[in-house]
């Protein structure tokens, strides 16, 4: 093959593998070489060089739960444990056919990304992955995949997918990964996938809903809003990782818009917090993502922003007291309010419940009482 032709089908590919990436967010080009580093903002925005020297996740194990993860990407190499697919043929998580999750395990811990330096917030951190979809996150496997990675011991979970609604078995998942210690990251959701709000599992309490900002610092224009979004990051033209090349000696990437590129920076802050402060609990790495993260926008949480901007640095260096509970809250021990509203057509009877006993009780007293009005009018003596 001339080396045009070759070089003509490796565009190809390139072409193809970001096509193939929309779940990801919009892509806006996609490479064989390595990305240049204007490609690669985020590392200087989130100053990862300077939080690589206090910690780079080393030990922690971060779940992809995702599409799959192609591991034989050069600068994934070693970073992806052995996983599970939960639909159709199982390949321990390690085939990728949207190219979705391999973006998403990039940005968490890939290494290399260019001129010597990581493309991934924690390169010391292993990737778990978890395939709950494969096409579309339509009817996926995800409440059997976050329970799985907590089983599996992931103690971060990263979630770049979501729907409008929820169901009592994903609420259950949640719970079940907050009651195990495990720190949930989700995407927020993109304006593309309908006014809804923020997503689930992102929308659940106690899950680090993630939202995405540009290189100016400014909420992206096709992130949802939502008073349940908890901090932002980069999530605009952001290069990660691209799997399926035919010629890996260059490795694949693709640079991608959206929060689901936005929430594994976050997930791979927390993998550095919890190996930097191996004894804090998931609720004390959520509570030092949230205080330490740069306000932006209106003073306090807001739906844009929620607690603001991550930073990595403040959060591995700060001076943060240890909490009781999470910050964002927790999913109740049995099935939430939220999920009961949603499975019941988002109206919940269950306020109702103790309005109806008393108007039954009310009823049961008036019938009682004219029970007793009737026989006493019945003996009374007859006059003649």
């Amino acid at each position: 093959m001339s080396a045009r032709l070759s070089a003509l089908c490796r565009r190809v590919l390139a072409v193809a593998a970001g096509l193939a990436l929309t779940a990801l967010g919009t892509p806006v080009s996609a490479g064989a070489a390595v990305p240049p580093l204007e490609r690669q903002w985020h590392l200087d925005a989130l100053r990862v060089g300077e939080a690589h020297r206090i910690s780079t996740g080393e030990g922690v194990t971060v779940a992809v739960i995702d599409t799959g993860v192609y591991a034989e990407h050069p600068d994934l190499a070693g970073r992806v444990l052995d996983g599970t697919r939960l639909i159709g043929r199982d390949d321990k998580g390690k085939v990728d056919e949207r190219n979705h999750g391999t973006g998403v395990a990039g940005l968490i811990a890939a290494r290399g990304g260019g001129r010597g330096r990581a493309l991934g917030i924690a390169p010391g951190a292993r990737i778990l992955p978890v395939t709950v979809a494969t096409n579309t996150f339509a009817g996926s496997n995800l409440p059997e995949g976050i329970r799985y990675a907590v089983d599996h011991g992931a103690k971060v979970v990263n979630i770049s997918n979501g729907g409008p609604t929820t169901s009592s078995a994903l609420t259950e998942a949640v719970r079940y990964a907050q009651s195990k210690d495990v720190v949930v990251v989700a995407a927020a959701g993109n304006a593309e996938q309908g006014d809804t709000g923020v997503l689930y599992p992102a929308r659940l309490p106690g899950v680090i809903a993630v939202g995405a900002t540009g290189r100016d610092g400014e909420p992206w224009s096709g992130a949802t809003r939502g008073e349940q979004i908890a901090i932002t990051a980069p999530g605009v033209d952001v290069s990660t990782t691209a799997g399926r090349w035919s010629d890996l000696t260059e490795g694949g990437y693709v640079t991608v818009d959206g929060t689901s590129a936005a929430a594994p920076l976050v997930a791979g802050a927390a993998a550095l917090i919890r190996a930097r402060y191996p004894e804090a609990s998931a609720a004390d790495v959520v509570n030092r993502l949230v205080s330490t993260a740069r306000d932006a926008g209106p003073p306090g949480r807001d739906d844009r922003y929620g607690f603001g901007r991550l930073d990595l640095v403040r959060a591995l260096t700060a001076d943060v007291p240890p909490v009781d509970a999470n910050p964002l809250g927790a999913v109740p021990t049995a099935a939430s309010e939220e999920t009961a509203a949603q499975e019941s057509g988002g109206l919940d009877l269950r306020p109702l419940v103790p309005v109806v006993i008393g108007l039954l009780v009310v009823a049961a007293l008036a019938v009682l009482v004219v029970v007793l009005l009737v026989v006493r009018r019945s003996n009374r003596p007859t006059s003649h």
